[in-house]
């Protein structure tokens, strides 16, 4: 998701300075629901739970920052089929090896800028890689408490796995001020391709909302984003497209 904001004047509230190192807590609930039919194993369904503490270090990068977020500690559980994939002892094995690993993003004026990159290959990075975009919203400057407004970002870029494609249209609403930031209301939708290097096509049809709490020059201080997803997924050129339905909850809020 990529999600633009509202900027209120510098001298509001100045940006966040290099060096400083914000801590979040970040919860991620999901649920998965597969057809696998196709290869003759019936209708499968599954989720995952995840809770992580991280701290966010900011440093200037030519023309932005570069944020590096840190896993400080994690739970993670595994629900329904997903379990089986991953069994209590194995998830806590995951959780635990996430505890240093860290993902780095390149910001723009608090804009995300391509894709989030892990120092590691591990599923249970996946919940602080689906929330940088949270916590990176970007700003818009000029915007009042009132104004609503659309944007509309091209995706087009390498990740590790592949390469993705495809284009998420915002729209937003700035709401009241909430403890010296603004509150920003928001629906997306998204139609997103990855093509990944063995051959592999996922197709992601998505939509959200979300609820931001934003001042200028730094982070989000919270954010909550619901999610709904139809997608496919094509393992070979030729294979009959496997069906997969999902939804995410994901909760950011700033500590202390």
């Amino acid at each position: 998701m990529l999600f633009m904001v509202l900027a209120l004047a510098v001298t509001q509230n100045p940006a966040t300075p290099p060096g400083q190192t914000l801590r979040y807590r970040v919860e991620a609930n999901t649920t998965l629901e597969q057809d696998l039919t196709s290869i003759g194993r019936g209708k499968i369904s599954g989720g995952s739970n995840a809770v992580a503490f991280v701290r966010v270090a900011l440093t200037d990068s030519a023309d932005g920052q570069v944020a590096r977020i840190t896993v400080d500690s994690m739970k993670l559980e595994a629900t329904g089929a997903m379990a089986a994939q991953m069994p209590p002892a194995a998830a806590a094995a995951a959780a635990d090896s996430a505890r240093g690993a860290w993902v780095h993003a390149y910001t723009v004026r608090n804009t995300l800028r391509g894709v989030p990159q892990p120092s590691v290959q591990n599923p249970a990075l996946a919940p602080i890689m689906q929330i940088v975009g949270v916590m990176f919203p970007g700003i818009r400057a000029g915007i009042k408490a009132g104004d609503s407004w659309a944007d509309t970002t091209k995706v087009d870029g390498d990740i590790q796995s592949g390469h993705q494609v495809g284009a998420i249209i915002s729209t937003w609403k700035s709401g009241a001020l909430e403890g010296g930031a603004f509150v920003l209301n928001g629906t997306s939708s998204s139609n997103v391709t990855t093509t990944g290097q063995a051959g592999q096509v996922v197709t992601v049809v998505g939509s959200s909302t979300e609820r931001l709490v934003i001042g200028i020059g730094g982070p989000a201080k919270s954010g909550y984003v619901e999610s709904s997803v139809n997608s496919s997924i094509v393992q070979h050129p030729g294979d009959t497209p496997i069906p997969q339905h999902s939804t995410a909850v994901l909760r950011l809020t700033r500590l202390p």
